[in-house]
């Protein structure tokens, strides 16, 4: 069988959509859960890849072995604010309690499990990637000006410590 265009259509019969997502925060540290999934409005699949061990031979180029397993430990969403400020009150409020900027006192638990859901077509979940202990590491900066006309989004970015798949 060569490959052609009509191989890749009988092999592919509905290609995966990068706009049939969703973030669920089942246990927010601070926040309600509802309005972190429905206000996040960008993510990515994170990434994972493998150290490298290679051994060097005489004048060869050497062989090379996987290492161990990395994540990247940081997961990139961005969340749409309304004028009630929920979004930048919940992050700040997750923020105070890893450590208060006031008091320099903090909380045990901090972390928690967040979801990225694959959905299909159908709305059905496909696959999905479960952020182990995440925490917001970072709230980004939000530009404002005059002349623009575009909400505000928040762009943060999280920390976590690996990530499994359920599929």
């Amino acid at each position: 069988m060569g490959l052609d265009v009509s191989a890749l259509d009988a092999n592919l019969t509905n290609p995966a959509k990068t706009y049939l997502w969703e973030v669920v925060f089942p246990n927010p540290v601070s926040g309600n859960s509802e309005t972190l999934s429905l206000r996040c409005q960008s993510s990515s699949i994170p990434e994972r890849s493998f150290g490298t061990i290679k051994i060097e031979y005489k004048q060869t180029a050497g062989v090379k072995y996987p290492g161990k397993v990395r994540f990247p430990q940081s997961w990139s969403l961005s969340f749409v604010e309304g004028e009630d400020r929920a979004i930048l009150n919940a992050m700040n409020a997750w923020c105070d309690t890893i450590i208060n900027a006031k008091t320099g006192v903090g909380e045990l638990v901090v972390k928690t499990d967040i979801y990225l859901r694959l959905l299909n077509t159908d709305g059905e979940t496909a696959a999905t990637y479960r952020m182990k202990g995440a925490y917001p590491e970072t709230i980004g900066e939000v530009s404002l000006a005059y002349e623009n006309e575009s909400d505000i989004r928040y762009p943060v970015t999280f920390s976590y410590d690996r990530w499994e798949l359920d599929v």
